[in-house]
């Protein structure tokens, strides 16, 4: 088998997992490929749809659990995979015609245990191509540095490519199974990040081919974000993760630094969004969560996180964090609502 490609599946779109199937069912490839699809304890119409493809299709392989988290049915459809290569699709997105056999050729030719390829933003109304065209053969920041801190920190050059997403790029299997690389069980976000960052650190060889090869669907339901009381901890057990990979495999400060950083963006972002300005907080509007978002700043690791990002770009970033530091945060709270209505406004225009 040259490919497998392993898809988890939970109470998707029927019509987005029929396109998705179809789009893998159009491919070809010298050798062979297989899908492996995970249904993580499904209870719509979509466990119906898997079930029928993988059974009018040899080469597709249906699997149903108990609903354990996308990180356990990774983990799951890898331990079946027997392909060469491995290939990880999202349920609700979809592949251009004819890309396998385009990236086993790619991937063969240059010998990279992990080649990376383009993809397209899929809005409701439109479809932007993050294809690179400027920097596909430069071998700066196609090596493992660059990419475990693009993961970390983001990087430039690389920009367009979501080098923590689990799709968008054709893995060497052995690399996988010889070195043990599995997800993180019981972690609800940045489960994929993590996967990125012990593969790149296994892998010996990258490289980038800049084809439009992948369809990222971004439907309302995933843009919009529900409340979570509990995303402070679920959170830190990712960021903890992050400042494990860093000691284990003896990073250097420049890692440590970005892991600090991440700290402080999720302050802004992920807290901000889900839970302290979320209108679902029971809590919404009162002193009581504000009192409750400055205890939290003013605990490690955030205090030493705001405390060290000290340079100053001009940016509303930092006035963010001026306004953190200066403990002012009624004001920091409206700030960033109307940072977030504004955005709501943009993709309710565009998306």
């Amino acid at each position: 088998m040259t490919l497998s490609v392993v898809m988890p599946v939970y109470n998707v779109d029927c019509a987005y997992l029929e396109k998705c199937l179809r789009s893998l069912l159009s491919q070809s490839v010298e050798g062979g490929y297989e899908v492996i699809i995970v249904d993580d304890g499904s209870n719509n119409g979509c466990s119906k749809v898997a079930a029928r493809f993988s059974a009018e299709q040899e080469n597709f392989a249906y699997i149903y659990k108990d609903n354990e988290g996308t990180s356990v049915a990774r983990n799951l459809g890898l331990s079946h995979i027997s392909g060469e290569y491995v290939l990880f699709v999202d349920a609700d997105d979809y592949l251009s015609p004819n890309i396998f056999q385009t990236l086993a050729d790619t991937i063969r030719e240059r010998g990279s245990d992990v080649l990376f390829f383009g993809y397209a933003t899929a809005y409701a109304n439109r479809e932007v191509s993050r294809v690179i065209k400027g920097h596909d053969l430069d071998s700066r920041i196609w090596n493992r540095r660059s990419l475990e801190l693009s993961v970390l920190k983001g990087e430039p050059l690389i920009g367009p490519v979501d080098v923590g997403a689990p799709w968008g790029k054709l893995i060497r299997a052995e690399v996988i199974k010889g070195n043990n690389i599995r997800y993180v069980p019981g972690l609800k976000k940045g489960q994929d990040t993590v996967f990125s960052l012990e593969l790149f650190e296994a892998a010996a060889s990258f490289s980038y081919v800049p084809i439009l090869g992948y369809h990222y669907r971004v439907s309302e339901k995933s843009v919009s974000r529900r409340f979570q009381s509990d995303i402070v901890g679920t959170m830190e057990k990712t960021l903890s993760e992050f400042r494990r990979f860093c000691e284990v495999h003896e990073k250097d400060e420049e890692f440590f630094h970005a892991v600090d950083r991440k700290y402080y963006k999720v302050l802004l972002g992920e807290y901000m969004e889900i839970y302290f300005l979320h209108k679902d907080n029971p809590l919404y509007g009162t002193d009581r969560l504000r009192k409750e978002f400055l205890k939290l700043i003013s605990r490690e690791p955030y205090k030493s996180a705001i405390e060290s990002l000290d340079n100053s770009s001009g940016s509303l970033d930092d006035l963010a964090r001026c306004l953190m530091k200066s403990h002012r945060i009624r004001v920091l709270f409206d700030f960033k609502r109307l940072e977030f209505m504004l955005r709501g406004m943009v993709v309710k225009r565009y998306g």
